[in-house]
C-alpha cells in the first residue's frame, strides 16, 4: 500500500473524523475520503463505523491500525539503518521563529520532515519577531519564520504569505461588529499583551508602536496558549495574526478583525535564510517543505 494512504487512514482514526484529519494533513477532505474508501475496497471490507458525529475504527479497523502502527515504525527504523549506511537523510536544522507559528505550524511540519528524515535534529528557538533577521544574519541559526518588512542585507525571504496583524477576541465582543478595528476602539478594552517589546518597529506603524508603548495591559504573557484561555474566556482582547489561533478560528472559539492601519494590513509572514551562505542539504529539503505548507495554511486561513 501507498504511504500516504497509512498516514491518511492513521490520521482519521486518530481524529475521529475526515474533516478533522484533512486540516491536520493540509489535504482536501474529498482526497481523504476517496483514499479511505479506496483503502476499503481493496481490502473488501469496511474499516470505520460512520456516526452522525465522525467516524469510529471497527473490530476490523482496530486490527488494522495496529498493522499500519507496526508497519510505520519498521519502516522508520529500517530507513533509519538504510541512511546510516549511505551517511545520507543526516543533518541538524538551526531555525528561530516568532512564537506564533508554534502553536500548530512548526509541530505539524517537524512532525511530517521526520517521516521521510527520522536521524534529522533540531534547534527551534521563539524569539521576538524583529529578532529573527538578525539571527538568520548572523549565522546564529539558518532559517527564520517571522514578519517580513525590510530585512537587512544579507538575508532574503524565499516565501512569503500575506498574515497581517489583527485582532484577537471572543465571539460575541463588541468589536465583532466593526470590519476593520482602529486602536481607539481596542483602547476601551482590556489589553492582553503578548510582550512587552513592539511587535513592529516604528518606523513601519509610528502609531501602533505608540499604542503598544503606551498602554497599560490587563497582563502581559509570552506563553500564546495561555493567551488564548483568557481570550476566549473573555478577560481581554490581544494582537495576532491568524495563524497562531488556525484551530480556534476553525471551531469558532475566537473572532478576528483587521486593524484600520493599512501598514498593518499590508503585513506578510515569511521564511527567511541567508542570502550569501549554501544551507545544507537536508535544511534546503526542510524549508522546501515549509513553503509548500506555508501556502497552504495561507489559502485555508483566507476563508476565517
Amino acid at each position: 500500500m501507498h504511504a500516504s494512504v497509512l498516514k491518511y487512514f492513521v490520521e482519521v482514526a486518530r481524529a475521529g473524523s475526515v474533516r478533522k484529519a484533512s486540516e491536520k494533513l493540509f489535504v482536501a477532505a474529498s482526497a481523504v475520503n476517496r483514499q479511505i474508501l479506496k483503502l476499503e475496497a481493496e481490502l473488501g471490507v469496511e474499516l470505520f463505523d460512520r456516526l452522525p458525529n465522525g467516524m469510529r475504527l471497527n473490530p476490523a479497523g482496530e486490527r488494522m491500525l495496529k498493522h499500519v502502527q507496526k508497519t510505520l515504525h519498521e519502516f522508520q527504523v529500517m530507513r533509519g539503518e538504510l541512511d546510516a549506511l549511505k551517511g545520507e537523510r543526516t543533518g541538524h536544522v538551526k531555525l528561530a521563529s516568532m512564537d506564533s507559528f508554534f502553536v500548530d505550524f512548526l509541530p505539524a511540519a517537524v512532525e511530517e520532515f521526520l517521516q521521510v528524515f527520522p536521524a534529522v535534529t533540531y534547534t527551534i528557538t521563539s524569539i521576538q519577531p524583529m529578532d529573527v533577521p538578525q539571527r538568520v544574519l548572523s549565522g546564529q541559526v539558518d532559517v527564520g519564520l517571522t514578519f517580513v518588512s525590510r530585512l537587512p542585507p544579507g538575508v532574503v525571504a524565499v516565501a512569503l504569505a500575506h498574515m497581517p496583524l489583527g485582532i484577537v477576541m471572543p465571539p460575541g465582543h463588541p468589536l465583532e461588529k466593526f470590519e476593520r478595528v482602529s486602536l481607539k476602539e481596542c483602547a476601551r478594552y482590556p489589553f492582553l499583551r503578548s510582550s512587552s517589546n513592539p511587535v513592529v518597529s516604528s518606523s513601519m506603524s509610528p502609531e501602533f508602536f505608540s499604542f503598544w508603548e503606551d498602554m497599560e495591559p490587563a497582563a502581559t504573557c509570552n506563553f500564546t496558549p495561555m493567551l488564548k484561555q483568557l481570550i476566549m474566556a473573555g478577560k481581554g482582547i490581544s494582537c495576532f495574526s491568524k495563524i497562531g489561533f488556525a484551530e480556534e478560528l476553525r471551531r469558532g472559539d475566537v473572532v478576528w478583525r483587521p486593524f484600520d492601519l493599512p501598514a498593518l494590513n499590508d503585513m506578510q509572514v515569511g521564511i527567511v535564510v541567508p542570502a550569501h551562505r549554501v544551507l545544507p542539504h537536508v535544511t534546503q529539503n526542510f524549508v522546501g517543505r515549509l513553503a509548500r505548507q506555508l501556502g497552504q495554511i495561507e489559502l485555508a486561513l483566507s476563508a476565517f
